[in-house]
This record gives structure tokens, sequence and C-alpha cells, in this order.
């Protein structure tokens, strides 16, 4: 079965369980909400030449700031549970939250200002121009992106590894590389899901973050499985008539 496929059964499974994680993240997040938000508005309320970039680094600081917090690992923490098919028991996971809390917050500030450092180059390159300008500023890019690529898989590797900040950095971006294509899907699938949340506004808080995590946890666990050697469990045959017809199954 696909990794497509599997995401869309467990969401299908957990459908309910995804809606309350994902309220209690918003309830938990109102501070990092605040802060991000108050860090969107000062970008895009920039004029002139700095429009454009401070639209754009105030909405992906701001939405790094959010994201990469204790409260999103609780996401991440319920997601493992869900993608080995296991119930996510809240108190626990709260308690498993508490306990990288601190390792989280500087992962998420590490990961805003590499960010941030990387956007002033790009931006600073691009005033160039010319091929000089045009090659720095896409090394710059490519330096971003890969930023990304890496920061999807970093609360995997911390609930893992219970490993400090920087060997869970370095962790993740070793997966990147020896995984691009498996990244570049995840990275794009939560991009998607991030894009229909914030389009129905509602799906940021009832679901869309949790769905979220829950593909990374997928995409994390085949990996887990092809460094260990170990077979993954075979799932049983699921069919799209289980849609109309739950209660036959």
């Amino acid at each position: 079965m696909g990794l497509a496929k599997r995401f869309a059964w467990a969401v299908y499974d957990h459908l309910w369980a995804l809606i309350g994680f994902n309220l209690l993240w918003t309830l938990l997040s109102l501070p990092w909400l605040a802060a991000g938000a108050l860090l969107a508005a000062a970008g895009l309320n920039l004029e002139g030449e700095l429009a454009l970039p401070g639209a754009i680094a105030g909405l992906l600081l701001g939405a790094e700031l959010v994201l990469f917090a204790p409260p999103g690992l609780l996401l991440f923490a319920a997601g493992q549970h869900w993608a080995g098919d296991r119930p996510a028991e809240v108190r626990a996971i709260l308690r498993e939250v508490l306990r990288f809390a601190l390792r989280v917050q500087l992962l998420g500030l590490f990961l805003c200002g590499v960010t941030g450092l990387l956007l002033i180059n790009i931006f600073f390159y691009q005033r160039l121009g010319g091929w000089l300008g045009l090659i720095l500023s896409g090394s710059m890019l490519w330096l971003l992106l890969a930023l990304l690529l890496t920061a999807a898989f970093s609360f995997p590797v911390l609930l893992s590894q219970d490993s400090r900040v920087w060997p869970v950095v370095r962790q993740s971006f070793l997966l990147v590389l020896d995984n691009p294509r498996l990244a570049g899907g995840l990275l794009l699938g939560s991009l998607l899901l991030l894009g229909i949340s914030a389009f129905t506004g509602v799906g940021l808080f009832c679901g869309g973050l949790a769905a979220l995590a829950l593909l990374v946890s997928l995409g994390f666990r085949q990996l887990c499985f092809k460094y260990s050697g170990a077979q993954p469990p075979s799932a049983p045959p699921r069919h799209w008539r289980e849609l109309i017809r739950p209660w036959e199954h």
C-alpha cells in the first residue's frame, strides 16, 4: 500500500482523534499564534521596496514560529501512535511533550534564525543583479529548501532519538540527503495540506495540522523500517466501499 493510500485510510480511521488533538493544539498554541500573527503583520505592513520581501519573510517566519513550538510536538507524538495504528492517550503524550519542550523551542528558534539569515541573503544578492546576483541568490534559495526539508523530519527524529538540538538537525539533514524523493513528497504534501487548511480557515484548527503530522509520521515510519531492515507489518486489504457502508466492516 502506497504512502498516499495509507495516509488516506489513517485519516479515515482516526478522524475524530485528529480533530480533537488539533483543537487541543490550538488552545495550547495561543501565545505562539499571537506572536506569529504579530510577526506576519509586521512584514505585511512594510512598504516600498521592502513590501514583497517583508511579506514573504513575515509569513514564513510567523508560520515557523507557530509550527515549530512545543505544542506542535503534541501533534507529531500523536501522529506516531496513529501511524502505528495505536490509540493516542492525551495524558501520556502531554507528559512526553513537557519532557521535550525546551529542546523543541530551541529547535524552532534555530530554524527561524537560519531562515531569517537565508532570506536576508536571498534579497540582498537579488539586488546585486547580473549573473553573480542570480547565482548567489539561487544558492541561498536551495539552502532554504534544504532547511525546510530538514525541518520536516526534525520532530520525528527528536521523538525517536531523544537527542539534543544539533544532532537532531544533523540526522534530519542526512535523512533528506539519503531520501530526497520521499522528503520532497512529504514537503509538497505538507504544503498542500497547509494551503487547503488555510484556504478553508477552520481546517488549520480542526484537523489540518494533525493530518500534516500524521503524513510526516507515516513517511518517517517507512524510513525506520528501511534502516532497521525489519519488515513492516502486513496491513489487511481495505476497500473504498467501507466509506459508503462502514457498518459492514
